[in-house]
């Protein structure tokens, strides 16, 4: 004889199935990429180097032996979630070159002396953001955000000419500047992933990690 199920355990599989789907997606609805009072800090790498530093040194590409160094643009930022679909934060910059050139300087008897002139450039940005998201479950986190800040650009450049009376000279200026990215988070663990974003800013693509707590 074949066993058969009775209408009270049917009724108990049904009643087990709908809370295991409720469960499963109550879990799929809570646990997010971003959401409501979440805190996020980026740390990463931008390319190609601010235009800012470029502008700043390449002035004495026409000198003797020019010699150019960009160390790239390092980023960090921390956004704190006011909803499921909106933050705001804060990213700083910092960017460093260096240059290198000669000139000469006449003297007597048709000989000339070549002096050694270093610039060291220094540009550090200060930006508040707005940023709109949409999440994807608890892995990715796709995001748009404006940005408005400042560029604090500081030249040092010292000369070896013991003759130039500002052989070590100090320059600094303050820019205003703006932002328009898109990008994406994608969470590798539940505290830990990735980001990228691409767009117009300091440096057009920025890349690196990300802590979600």
């Amino acid at each position: 004889m074949r066993p058969t199920l009775f209408p009270g355990n049917m009724k108990k599989l049904k009643k087990l199935f709908l809370v295991s789907a409720v469960l499963f997606i109550s879990n799929l609805l809570v646990a997010q990429a971003f959401d409501d009072g979440k805190n996020l800090i980026s740390l990463g790498f931008g390319f190609p180097p601010t235009s800012q530093i470029t502008e700043s040194l390449t002035q004495y590409q026409n000198y003797n032996n020019y010699n150019y160094k960009n160390y790239g643009t390092v980023v960090l930022k921390y956004e704190h979630g006011l909803t499921k679909y909106f933050g705001v934060g804060l990213d700083l910059e910092y960017s460093g070159a260096n240059v290198t050139y000669q000139y000469n300087v006449s003297r007597l008897f048709n000989t000339d002396t070549t002096y050694k002139v270093n610039v060291n450039g220094t540009v550090m940005g200060f930006f508040i953001r707005l940023n709109g998201h949409y999440p994807i479950g608890d892995k990715l986190d796709i995001f748009a955000g404006l940005g408005g800040g400042y560029l604090l650009t500081i030249d040092n450049s010292t000369d070896n000419n013991p003759n130039n009376s500002n052989n070590d000279k100090k320059t600094q200026t303050f820019t205003f500047a703006g932002q328009f990215t898109i990008g994406a988070h994608y969470m590798v663990k539940e505290h830990f992933g990735l980001f990228a974003e691409i767009g117009w800013a300091s440096t057009i693509v920025q890349a690196g990690i990300v802590l979600g707590f």
